[in-house]
C-alpha cells in the first residue's frame, strides 16, 4: 500500500431479514437466512397475542449475543462450562417510546474451575468490545448482571 494512499475501511456485509403482515392488526411473520419463520404480535387490543413482542425478542437477542461472548472468552481461558443458563429481564420506561430502561441478566454458570473474577472480566470485556448489541444500548439502557456459580 503507498503511505500516501488513503485506506478506504471494509464493511461487513449486509445482515437482512424479510418482514410480512399476517393478518389485519399487527401480527407479524418474520425470517432471516434460511432460518425457520418467527411470529411476533402485540398484545389486545393492537394484536392478537399470536407471536414474541418485539421486546421479548430483543432479550433473547441481547442475552444470546452476551452469553456467545462470555462463553468463548470462558472457553479461551480454558475454562470448562459444564452447563450455562441465563435468565433476562427488562424494566421498560413508562413515557413513550417505552423502550428499557433497565437490564438485568443473571448468568448461571456450572463449572468446576470458573472464578467470580473471570466471569467479570469476560462481562466487562464482553461489553466494551465484543457483543454488538450491548453496544447498541450502552449509554441508553443500564445493564445489571448477577452472577451464580454453581
Amino acid at each position: 500500500m503507498n503511505p500516501t494512499t488513503p485506506s478506504t475501511p471494509v464493511q461487513a456485509p449486509a445482515i437482512e431479514a424479510t418482514l410480512s403482515l399476517v393478518n389485519s392488526k399487527l401480527h407479524i411473520t418474520g425470517q432471516a437466512g434460511n432460518f425457520e419463520p418467527i411470529d411476533t404480535d402485540y398484545i389486545p387490543p393492537y394484536g392478537d397475542g399470536l407471536g414474541y413482542m418485539p421486546l421479548q425478542l430483543f432479550l433473547i437477542s441481547f442475552g444470546a449475543c452476551a452469553a456467545g461472548a462470555v462463553l468463548t472468552l470462558l472457553r479461551r481461558m480454558q475454562r470448562n462450562i459444564e452447563a450455562f443458563d441465563m435468565n433476562v429481564s427488562g424494566i421498560r420506561r413508562t413515557e413513550h417510546p417505552t423502550s428499557f430502561s433497565e437490564i438485568t441478566v443473571e448468568y448461571i454458570i456450572t463449572s468446576t474451575d470458573v472464578t467470580e473474577q473471570e466471569v467479570q472480566k469476560a462481562l466487562a470485556l464482553a461489553e466494551q468490545s465484543i457483543c454488538p448489541v450491548w453496544a447498541m444500548i450502552r449509554g441508553n439502557v443500564e445493564v445489571k448482571s448477577i452472577v451464580t456459580l454453581l
